[in-house]
């Protein structure tokens, strides 16, 4: 059944059945499921936007936690008598001002103010609608956006919210906690798990360089030795000379014999110098042959952890966005280096894993881009991606996950139509993120 407001009753019209819509805040125990919402307030239809004191009390919890991050709310208890206010955990300092704001006393005016200062632009905004279709239709577009902090407050403090809208309103939000928890989560796992991989490849070059200083000191030893051989050979040679010499003196007297025998068996040593020459040049053609092998698995080694950390670094940027709740109002946010701009542009990601494309179209839409998928010819029919090319203003393909058909046309595509074209090493969310942020540099 929806949640209601009725402004004309007061809270002794508080419904019997409560469920909670947090699984956090105690204070959010009496928000009803079958009733009405009842805001304390006058007899009157109300002229004046709603009090931050004026709403029950489960809605305080949703709007502490969504319009206030909790730098603001350590900013603000400083300002307050709350005691030990530096030794409360996030979750006490949370429950605290839920608390604090449900009687229009100073820190439930002071957290009100701070929040009319903080989204005065939406407050304005939304004040100049009138009727539930243009509420709705603002609200619709900053969930699309992704930007709903302040809307939120200035629509639930709107004079003109109906019954039907609020509840579509809070149930909205009420889900947004819980599918942003899900996708911080699966994020962090897949970035622990590339840093795990990160690690295990450094260990990997640790060793390659190690194998590699060790042969190249074997190498280094086996040119000794063969220039020690050399030595020797040089030296047998010279003999040799001597020893013909010596022959052509004698060789008319009864020494001849003996010089023969004598030149014969240093031709034995010679041919024997001559093949342990010849073991040593295989030898070091086998050493030198393993050393390029090894220098080429360090040199991809390093290209690999290269690309891990720049992807590593790419998604730690992306969460770091994800995650830092008060982005959207800040006033730096377009030159922020956390903050990837696409321009509006369309993202055609064709190929990948279709379980990953929820994530991938959230990120898109949040730096300020539309998502397009095709699954490179599972299911999609080839002519719908030939139809959907042309839409695309940019165009993003995972190489491990996607047909040959699909990437060749898609080539075809962009190098004659000069769309940009950029090929993902892998179908993940690091890859898909590093991928934005080239996209957002090249622009």
């Amino acid at each position: 059944m929806p949640i209601s407001r009725n402004r004309n009753s007061r809270r002794k019209h508080r419904p019997s059945k409560e469920v909670r819509c947090c699984d956090k805040c105690d204070k959010c125990a009496d928000q009803p499921t079958g009733g009405e919402i009842v805001l304390k307030g006058r007899q009157t239809i109300r002229r004046e936007r709603t009090k931050l004191w004026e709403f029950p009390v489960h809605f305080h919890c949703s709007i502490i936690g969504t319009c206030l991050d909790l730098d603001e709310l350590r900013y603000l208890a400083r300002k307050t008598t709350l005691p030990n206010k530096d030794q409360l955990t996030d979750y006490d300092l949370h429950r605290a001002f839920v608390g604090m704001v449900q009687e229009p006393g100073s820190v439930a005016k002071l957290v009100q103010k701070h929040i009319d200062r903080k989204y005065k632009r939406f407050v304005r905004q939304f004040t100049n609608l009138h009727g539930e279709d243009a509420l709705a239709a603002c609200w619709d577009e900053a969930v699309v956006s992704g930007k709903v902090a302040g809307p939120y407050w200035a629509l639930l403090t709107h004079p003109e919210l109906s019954d039907a809208l609020l509840d579509k309103v809070y149930g909205e939000i009420h889900m947004m906690s819980h599918l942003a928890g899900a996708s911080c989560r699966a994020d962090m796992q897949e970035l622990t798990a590339l840093r795990a991989r990160a690690r295990q490849l450094e260990k990997q070059i640790v060793e390659d360089r190690a194998m590699a200083h060790r042969k190249a000191v074997e190498y280094n030893e086996t040119i000794r030795k063969l220039q020690a051989s050399s030595d020797r050979l040089a030296r047998m040679e010279k003999e040799l000379r001597e020893t013909k010499a010596r022959l052509e003196a004698f060789e008319k007297n009864r020494v001849f014999d003996q010089l023969q025998i004598q030149l014969e068996n240093h031709a034995d040593l010679l041919a024997d110098a001559q093949m342990r020459a010849e073991r040593a040049e295989a030898n070091v053609e086998k050493w030198e042959r393993l050393a390029r092998e090894s220098s080429e698995r360090h040199l991809k080694g390093q290209v690999r952890v290269a690309d891990l950390q720049s992807e590593r670094d790419a998604l730690e940027t992306a969460l770091e966005g994800l995650l830092a709740s008060d982005c959207d109002a800040c006033e730096n946010r377009d030159t922020c280096d956390r903050h990837t701009d696409l321009g509006g542009r369309r993202v055609l990601y064709v190929g990948g894993i279709e379980r990953q494309c929820t994530h991938f179209r959230a990120l898109v839409e949040r730096q300020n881009g539309e998502f397009i998928h095709h699954d490179g010819g599972v299911d999609d029919s080839r002519q719908r991606l030939g139809s959907i090319l042309p839409r695309a203003d940019v165009v993003v393909c995972p190489l491990d996950c996607v047909s040959h058909d699909a990437v060749r046309r898609v080539k075809h595509f962009c190098k004659y139509n000069d769309k940009h074209l950029v090929f993902l090493p892998r179908a993940s969310l690091a890859a898909f993120t590093r991928g934005l942020n080239e996209l957002a540099l090249a622009a």
